[in-house]
């Protein structure tokens, strides 16, 4: 089984030590619940941003958005042939069971997200979302005991991703995709990884990447 990992992913709760001015902006869903919105978000909190360290990077959880759905929506996710998770810059994990779906509307996904934090688990059985905290990617990668690890980089060596995820048939391979919109993992990665791949001579966005990756998949 391919266990596709989305590493140092820019979701974080809103931290309301680093509000300086006025109280930050609160977005609201639509709804009988008039649910709040309370993760982290570059647009809807940018009167934050600027006052946070890493503020180009940060507040990105549409990236894990469309790495979701695109994976979510994939053959490999039907048939089984795909696990995935998500590790964010806090070292939480969220774990997404055999039918577990994201909403395809973002500001639908920032709630969920909230209520995920707020409860640690949402749904029941195999459509179950649940968080860990306190997992950094070496004690995850530990934990699920893969055979074999590839991480995608522009720094990595240029390889047919699916001719060697063919050479490794059979056995439990992790790809790690890189989760944030700029510079470099914050986890050990590449001391983590027994091969690191680059896909292109461009720099390509997650969703790009993970087109291909899915697209690679036996």
């Amino acid at each position: 089984m391919i266990h596709l990992m989305l590493v140092d992913a820019e979701i974080e709760w809103l931290p309301p030590d680093v509000v300086t001015g006025p109280a930050p902006r609160i977005c609201c869903l639509p709804g009988a619940d008039r649910q709040r919105i309370r993760i982290l978000e570059s647009y809807l909190h940018r009167d934050l941003m600027a006052s946070m360290p890493d503020h180009h990077r940060r507040g990105r959880p549409d990236i894990a958005h469309a790495f979701l759905t695109l994976v979510q929506g994939s053959d490999g996710w039907a048939n089984g042939k795909l696990d995935v998770l998500v590790h964010t810059r806090d070292d939480v994990v969220m774990r997404f069971a055999r039918r577990a779906r994201v909403e395809k509307d973002y500001i639908k996904f920032l709630g969920t997200l909230t209520e995920l934090f707020e409860r640690g688990a949402i749904g029941e059985g195999d459509e179950r979302i649940t968080i860990e905290s306190g997992r950094s990617l070496t004690r995850l990668l530990e934990v699920e005991k893969l055979d074999f690890i590839v991480a995608l980089s522009p720094i990595g060596k240029k390889a047919d991703l699916k001719a060697e995820l063919a050479a490794l048939g059979g056995k439990e391979v992790g790809i790690l995709i890189g989760g944030f919109p700029e510079g470099d993992y914050l986890s050990p990665v590449y001391e983590l990884a027994d091969l690191s791949i680059s896909l292109d001579d461009e720099m390509l966005t997650v969703p790009d990447v993970t087109a291909q990756v899915i697209a690679a998949i036996p």
